[in-house]
């Protein structure tokens, strides 16, 4: 089995533009972090600085880099509030958070191992110690969802909320750099890990599921106990992984009041068989281990597979693959009946033109946009350019709901 068989739509970040590294996985998850930097959370000088700390390939030397500037601005910041800067303190605080997030990215594949168990700790600590500094009203999630909720100043609501859930390994303190174009237009904004995903898996050790269909509801219900949060416009957003894990919760949920996807994401099962070729008929087949196993002597696809066997709970490549077989939109698409707004990349490595394919299986109000490289968005997500996507986005949801 080579390379070229694995699902591209689980693969890193593969951009064409380069900022410093020469391996895609490396320099994708750069790019990553300096999308952030419209958020605050992350400063394009520091992660290039990082960067130039970090041998290629490395993984020990890339935690390293991002763990140790995570931790002198975490003592920054502790410094900044004790001599009353909260504003430095802040800003401090979430670019923590996301280099501390950075630092454990390449080491996913052991929940027990030592960078993950100090890193993501870290992460989350940094996050919550800037929530009483963020300038608008937050509170923790928890129960049947897990995260926090974010509404502008001013009267506390009810007011239209977007309930964002996450990628196949972001974190909810992760998505806090989304949070800022939705209270700037009046949502309220919830950043929710679900299962196989953040506190759900690091903490609760839950692992991923497709059946989202049955998680989105209790979320919902969760949201709607606010007083915050208009239950009449209740919105579904995912991005990365969770272009596929929206439709299938939205396939759940008739209260949505519209559907985000970004990119829209159909049947990633279908994309699983193709690449596998003949051995997609031994999935299933126990005597097939052996063969799917010896992927993991090569380290690039170690790297590759490792986390996601930890993510999705399996005890073998083999498991690994046949499970991802049951991560379709093609049983439940036509259930979605709330609008919804598909997007997808012309450059975009991971949907693979899978935007367009559940954009055409939607039979509700829809809207479809491809993102461009002329417009400064190319990649995965809009790669460093997110605020290109959650314009259009939110302009499409200020129509659709009425509120702009």
């Amino acid at each position: 089995m080579r390379a070229s068989v694995l699902p591209a739509d689980l693969a890193d970040s593969m951009p064409g533009v380069r900022l410093h590294f020469d391996d895609d996985g490396f320099d994708g998850q750069l790019q990553r972090s300096v999308g952030k930097a419209d958020s605050g959370m992350a400063n394009v000088g520091e992660c290039l600085t990082i960067a130039s700390q970090i041998a290629p390939g490395d993984r020990q030397s890339w935690y390293q880099a991002w763990y140790a500037f995570g931790t002198r601005l975490r003592e920054q910041a502790d410094a900044a509030m004790a001599a009353g800067h909260a504003v430095s303190a802040r800003g401090a605080y979430l670019r923590a958070c996301e280099y501390f997030r950075q630092a454990f990215f390449f080491h996913r594949d052991d929940l027990d191992g030592p960078e993950l168990r100090a890193a993501y700790p870290a992460s989350v600590q940094a996050f919550q110690a800037a929530v009483p500094l963020l300038g608008h009203p937050a509170t923790a999630l928890s129960g049947a969802v897990s995260g926090y909720l974010f509404w502008p100043a001013g009267p506390a609501g009810p007011r239209p909320v977007i309930l964002h859930i996450g990628g196949y390994d972001g974190t909810a303190e992760e998505l806090y750099a989304s949070a800022g174009p939705a209270l700037d237009r009046g949502y309220a904004f919830a950043a929710v890990d679900g299962p196989g995903q953040g506190s759900i898996l690091y903490d609760q050790r839950v692992p991923m599921r497709p059946d989202w269909e049955h998680v989105v509801p209790g979320m919902v219900d969760s949201l709607l106990t606010r007083p915050q949060v208009d239950p009449r416009k209740v919105v579904l957003a995912g991005r990365s992984f969770g272009g596929f894990l929206a439709p299938r919760g939205a396939a759940g949920e008739p209260r949505l009041a519209a559907m985000i996807v970004d990119p829209g994401q159909y049947d990633l099962g279908a994309s699983v068989r193709g690449r596998l070729g003949d051995l997609a008929a031994r999935v299933h087949d126990p005597a097939a281990d052996e063969q799917f196993s010896s992927l993991l002597t090569l380290p690039n696809l170690k790297a590759l597979l490792a986390p996601r066997m930890v993510t999705h709970g399996a005890v073998s490549v083999r498991a690994y693959f046949a499970d991802m077989l049951s991560y379709t939109n093609a049983g439940t698409v036509a259930r979605i009946t709330c609008p919804s707004y598909v997007t997808d990349n012309e450059t975009d490595p991971v949907s693979t033109g899978q935007g367009r394919e559940l954009f055409d299986h939607l039979t509700c109000p829809k809207q479809f946009r491809l993102f461009t490289r002329a417009e400064g968005a190319e990649g995965h997500c809009e790669g460093m350019a997110p605020i290109v996507f959650w314009t259009a986005a939110l302009d499409w949801l200020d129509e659709t709901l009425g509120d702009g």
